[in-house]
């Protein structure tokens, strides 16, 4: 039973060693540190993690005009300045994707989470719950590029998603609806 013991906390520090982790859990058998220290083995210390993956991007997952459906969002604010646009300028740009993955990493993923279902932490307490960005159904005010900008530069009044304007530049903006129109199914 001992050595049986022993071989599962031998095994959980390699593992964490293996993914990076320079310290044993608490109780790790045998753990003398968790300073982060070389173990007293006299091995070397791990080599750092390396850095993240870069976000994997494609083009959207489901066809849709700029401006589809974009009228029902005649009463929210901006909806006139975004019709003017007309079209997304970084349609399309694998590179703007990526930028727009990231953005989306950093501002986004706390209330819509990681993978856009709309289970973010900072989201569980809101009323109405954060949009599950991959339904496409569900897209109140446009299911197109235009709907989705205006989404985030103004936000939605009677709801949590406050309005990105001054927070993101327009480009910022223009960069996330490429990555949020990935997520759409």
């Amino acid at each position: 039973m001992m050595r049986n013991k022993k071989v599962l906390a031998a095994a959980g520090l390699a593992a964490l060693l293996i993914a990076g982790c320079t310290s044993p859990p608490d109780n790790a058998a045998g753990s003398a540190s968790t300073t982060g220290s070389a173990p007293a083995t006299g091995a070397p210390a791990p080599a750092p993690a390396p850095p993240p993956a870069p976000v994997a991007v494609s083009t959207p997952t489901v066809a849709a005009a700029p401006d589809l459906e974009f009228d029902k969002a005649k009463a929210q604010k901006g909806y006139a300045d975004v019709k003017k646009l007309g079209k997304n300028p970084v349609a399309g740009d694998v590179e703007a994707t990526k930028a727009g993955a990231t953005l989306f990493a950093t501002n986004c993923v706390s209330c819509h989470g990681a993978e856009g279902h709309g289970d973010g932490p900072a989201g569980m307490s809101l009323n109405p719950k954060p949009r599950n960005l991959t339904a496409f159904a569900d897209y109140q005010f446009g299911k197109g590029d235009l709907g989705i900008f205006r989404t985030i530069k103004y936000g939605v009044d009677g709801s949590g998603m406050a309005p990105w304007e001054g927070r993101m530049t327009d480009d910022e903006c223009w960069k996330v609806v490429n990555y949020v129109r990935t997520l759409q199914k």
